[in-house]
């Protein structure tokens, strides 16, 4: 096993993972995707915004990106503010017809609102600092009518927004995947609904839960999703508005091929709804904790643990207790030089941010690492479409028996 570089967590970085781990507890605070320690006032403006950009995705389909505005009447929502149903948004990425595309604008990567919002709460970056990047997707564009494509849903970090899991969501559909990311409101730090709300974190609520607590509660967030996923495969609109959708969105799904990835406690959700849901057929936890029934009753189907390279004892000694209890397919990889920040869109734009941001220079290398972001990124997307390549479509890889040499900052542990 590669060697874990011992980095003692310092007070101001337990801050951080803390205010994105849910509970406060020990195990929790090994994993977060949080507010930086301290940010109380925003930092100095430059003298010109600093440009942030994207990899572009690698498979060779074109890429297209749509949301869907979701309410669950029968699930009053215990992290809103005040009496609702539970309500959540949802952003497909499916590949696009090769026709017609060109004629939609590229995303962005996140909207105004919330960028503004991630800017002051989340970054400490004074406005006008940064500019932020569009996707290499198009919005709304017609979609692939050769076939259906498998599905993969995405269950991003505490803290995090849906938009921190572009770079992987892309990448697969652009490979052939529709791939769903979820908004989990109010643990989310924000989210922007189609009235022009903006739905912030209700941390008070969060932590109000234990770990298998929120757990759970995402889980039943997934599932929900994945149910709305069936209507929309059957010729109905789930959209709450009725928003139109890119024609024949619904054919292009799947969903006898479902699998899941998320990362933190995404991960963790994705492991819980593996065990919860007998239609999501393989899972991948990106440096996850493990929380729920899952962690003593097992997995009977395959599960991919994709681990930063830091010190994590709480996150190895779950994986442990995991191990035996996983009666299919698995596997556990470690990134090299990695941080828990590595498995997410912030590995690139936070190491181009960092000097608008508000954040301690240690805590920004703690959370990223040393590796290479473009490194980081073409790694986690080499697994990734590996591993649901394999057991979505059954095509054989041998990136999960021995090393590869196109991508030498992943090791196999076990």
């Amino acid at each position: 096993m590669p060697h874990r570089p011992s980095r003692p967590v310092t007070a101001a970085l337990a801050v951080l993972l803390a205010s994105g781990a849910l509970a406060g507890t020990a195990a929790s605070t090994a994993y977060a995707q949080a507010r930086p320690p301290a940010v109380t006032a925003t930092a100095t403006a430059a003298t010109a915004p600093i440009p942030l950009t994207l990899p572009a995705p690698t498979g060779p389909l074109p890429v297209g990106t749509t949301t869907l505005h979701l309410v669950d009447p029968q699930r009053p929502d215990r992290w809103a503010p005040t009496p609702r149903p539970r309500e959540l948004m949802a952003q497909l990425w499916y590949p696009a017809a090769a026709c017609g595309t060109s004629a939609h604008r590229l995303a962005p990567w996140t909207g105004a609102a919330e960028r503004a919002h991630l800017e002051s709460d989340y970054l400490g970056a004074a406005p006008g600092s940064l500019l932020w990047p569009t996707t290499h997707s198009r919005q709304d564009a017609p979609v692939d009518r050769t076939g259906r494509h498998p599905v993969v849903l995405y269950s991003p970090g505490s803290r995090a927004d849906r938009s921190f899991g572009t770079l992987a969501a892309e990448d697969l559909a652009s490979r052939g995947y529709v791939v769903v990311v979820l908004d989990h409101t109010f643990d989310a730090g924000e989210v922007a609904f189609p009235d022009g709300r903006l739905e912030v974190r209700n941390k008070p609520a969060v932590f109000a839960m234990t770990d298998q607590e929120i757990v759970a509660y995402r889980t039943a967030d997934t599932r929900f999703v994945l149910d709305r996923l069936t209507d929309l495969a059957a010729g109905t609109n789930p959209d709450a508005e009725h928003r139109p959708l890119p024609p024949g969105l619904g054919a292009a799904l799947d969903l006898a091929a479902v699998g899941m990835a998320g990362h933190s406690m995404g991960g963790a959700t994705a492991v819980q709804t593996l065990h919860d849901d007998p239609r999501v057929l393989a899972g991948a936890s990106l440096d996850g904790p493990v929380f729920g029934t899952v962690a003593t009753d097992g997995l009977d189907r395959p599960l991919l643990l994709f681990g930063a390279s830091d010190a994590r004892p709480a996150r190895d000694a779950m994986w442990d207790a995991l191990w035996p209890r996983l009666t299919s397919w698995r596997r556990q990889l470690l990134l090299d030089n990695s941080g828990h920040g590595s498995f997410a869109d912030l590995e690139v734009l936070l190491s181009a941010a960092r000097p608008a941001m508000a954040w301690p220079a240690d805590e920004v290398d703690h959370l990223l690492g040393t590796i290479d972001p473009g490194r980081a990124v073409a790694a986690q997307r080499a697994y990734l479409a590996a591993f649901f390549d394999l057991h979505l479509r059954h095509r054989p890889t041998s990136l999960f028996t021995s090393p590869s040499p196109a991508v030498p900052e992943v090791h196999l542990v076990r």
